[in-house]
């Protein structure tokens, strides 16, 4: 070849690649920085989702602040100074069959093994003694020292996992006593329990009175062998019941003292209901001053009780007190003849928190406007108090006591680790995803280099 072929030949690659089109500039810097976002991205979003996983497993990674569970006072009974604010469902649960102290118990489908929480928020599930009859129209109530569980007339002692009364009484109560309907009514200093149940044959007691000694004692019929509405105790020796007086929605208060033949009149008198309405139940705040009447409210349509009438009135003297109002007063001069407040669900026992009723069915939610409440729109007027979980699927919560006391505790690393649970593997999809995504649109803008 020849120098001039050769300077031909150069010359000419030298026009053509001047008249190539390459990439624009701002191509060019467009594609980097796309490059650049990526590679930031990718990194910071794992980091991110890992730091979630991790502190959704381990933080608070501290103990739940605990307080003292119960106190005796001034040589008065022993009353809870906490109660737990959420009910969680852990995913392993701990079984036993001595949990000690407890506040609060959620019933599931096998009675023999509720479970039970702690005053500061530990869930663990309870083994119970199967060869006990447990009656399933009656769920179980928790003594005010959270020491004993009441299944009907047994009693069962937390912190040794014994029960009483012993194998031959409770086979001489099973022979004499149809299950009764409702929760066990415990003794404000827990030393005994009442339960109301009709025994076999012609009528002649409204209960048995069961102590944690197991020693047992009838309790007499009111008055012309029309089983009562027995509301609770008034002291430590002291029952309450309402007595129907010609009609199911006058009832006369009576009181019974341990030990006696007889009921007395207190000479007061309630007149409110629905005389076909279901279910007429009573329960007794916890100083005794304040009555809770319900009733059950039937679907129209479905024929089923879907909801709950309620009203508070004096034990003193019958008088209505009216719907509590958001901040906690009760106004006498407000209540009218035949009124009610009342929830959806029906079923589970009331508790008491500050003198005022709080209803446990669906929600653990009262009618007082609480800093530390969350409102909950299903009732129209309650506000939740303590969060149970959604996974219990709606089962009933007793409380020691049947009362909420104290100040809530929140074990909140169970609460962070059922959000694990439920929430964990979303979050994990959801990086999955916007990892995907990230692949795909840098697959589909790949950047030319000229």
């Amino acid at each position: 070849m020849t120098p001039d072929t050769l300077t031909t030949a150069l010359q000419h690659l030298v026009d053509g690649v001047d008249d190539a089109s390459g990439p624009a500039p701002e191509a060019l810097w467009a594609g980097g920085r796309r490059r650049r976002r990526a590679a930031r991205a990718v990194p910071l979003l794992a980091a991110a989702c890992v730091a979630a996983l991790v502190a959704l497993l381990a933080w608070p990674a501290g103990s739940p602040r605990a307080a003292v569970p119960a106190v005796r006072v001034d040589d008065g009974p022993v009353r809870f100074t906490s109660y737990p604010g959420a009910i969680p469902k852990p995913p392993v649960v701990t079984e036993t069959s001595t949990p000690g102290t407890t506040a609060a118990v959620v019933l599931g489908e096998d009675p023999a093994r509720p479970w039970v929480v702690s005053p500061t928020g530990q869930v663990r599930r309870l083994v119970l003694d199967t060869d006990v009859p447990v009656p399933t129209e009656a769920g179980p109530s928790l003594s005010p020292d959270g020491r004993w569980l009441a299944r009907g007339p047994v009693l069962t002692d937390l912190r040794t996992g014994t029960t009483v009364p012993g194998l031959r009484a409770r086979s001489t109560l099973e022979r004499r006593w149809t299950p009764p309907e409702q929760p066990a009514f415990w003794s404000p200093d827990s030393s005994r329990v009442l339960v109301a149940g009709v025994n076999q044959g012609i009528p002649v007691s409204v209960g048995v009175v069961v102590a944690t000694d197991g020693s047992t004692a009838d309790a007499p019929l009111v008055d012309d062998a029309v089983q009562p509405v027995v509301a609770g105790w008034l002291d430590d020796d002291t029952v309450l019941a309402l007595q129907p007086s010609g009609s199911p929605t006058v009832l006369d208060l009576y009181r019974w003292t341990v030990g006696d033949p007889t009921w007395t009149p207190t000479g007061a008198t309630v007149s409110w209901g629905d005389p076909e309405a279901p279910g007429m139940r009573a329960d007794l705040s916890p100083d005794g001053t304040r009555l809770l009447l319900t009733q059950g409210e039937v679907d129209p349509d479905s024929g089923v009780i879907a909801g709950t009438h309620a009203m508070l009135f004096d034990t003193r003297t019958g008088r209505g007190l009216g719907q509590p109002s958001p901040d906690g007063t009760l106004d006498p001069a407000h209540y009218l003849q035949g009124s009610f407040f009342g929830w959806d669900g029906w079923g589970c026992r009331p508790a008491w928190k500050d003198g005022l009723p709080v209803h446990a069915d669906g929600d653990v939610a009262g009618f007082v406007e609480d800093p530390g409440a969350r409102y909950s729109g299903r009732s129209g007027s309650a506000f939740d108090l303590v969060a149970v979980s959604a996974l219990y699927d709606g089962a009933c919560v007793s409380f020691a006591g049947n009362e909420l006391r104290g100040t809530p505790q929140v074990d909140t690393r169970a609460v962070w680790t059922e959000r694990l649970v439920r929430w964990g593997p979303w979050v994990l999809l959801g990086f999955a995803v916007v990892l995907v995504v990230l692949w795909r649109r840098r697959r589909r803008h790949p950047v030319r280099m000229s």
